[in-house]
């Protein structure tokens, strides 16, 4: 009989804490679940359009190999609407803005390279990879200035020598002789010594004399 009283006791207890305590554990607990099952769906939406994606970006690589900018255009464009944070979506618009340029249309090379520097997120080689690309695109434009203003943005250490290599090209360009050589000099003090872009800088370099 001990027994018997005290299991209902822990019974009486157990339905006196639901009564006062059940719909709160309840939610708690079902909140928990909808969560999971939200957090899963997200992963699995996420892994989706991803997918849609890198199937666009393959065919916007094929189509720049065979050298459709009409196509690679298009697509490049969906991809941008469709799935603006994929980095899918950055590297399509560097691939068409490469080929872009190659065609001779630097309005929608730079165009494509801005569009990078705005939606790339905190990715710094990414970014820095459009900076370089966009300063060459505005030196080719004769742009001087905007060239410069994108080479001096900030930008990962170990691009350095590219950023300062390409200020040299731009200063070159505007009949700056002197702030040219400065750059080169700069540039190949961020040159491993081994590198190979030291020679290529060197020339350019002993090609404005002392």
């Amino acid at each position: 009989m001990a027994y018997d009283l005290q299991e209902q006791e822990q019974i009486d207890a157990i339905k006196n804490f639901w009564g006062q305590w059940g719909k709160l554990v309840s939610g708690v607990i079902l909140l928990g679940l909808l969560s999971y099952v939200g957090y899963k769906g997200w992963q699995m939406y996420q892994a989706g359009e991803t997918a849609k994606a890198a199937v666009i970006y393959a065919q916007i690589e094929q189509q720049a190999q065979a050298g459709g900018l009409d196509k690679v255009k298009a697509a490049t464009s969906l991809l941008q609407t469709t799935h603006p944070s994929s980095v899918y979506a950055s590297n399509a618009s560097l691939l068409a803005a490469k080929l872009a340029f190659d065609h001779g249309d630097l309005g929608f090379a730079r165009a494509q390279l801005k569009w990078v520097i705005a939606n790339g997120g905190k990715d710094e080689s990414l970014l820095a990879v459009a900076r370089l690309r966009l300063a060459t695109v505005l030196l080719d434009e004769k742009q001087y200035d905007a060239a410069l203003a994108e080479l001096a943005q900030a930008h990962p250490a170990s691009y350095d020598a590219l950023f300062l290599d390409l200020k040299g090209d731009v200063l070159v360009a505007r009949g700056d002789t002197a702030g040219a050589r400065d750059s080169y000099k700069a540039a190949l003090v961020k040159v491993p010594p081994d590198g190979t872009l030291r020679d290529f800088i060197q020339t350019k370099l002993e090609s404005l004399g002392s």
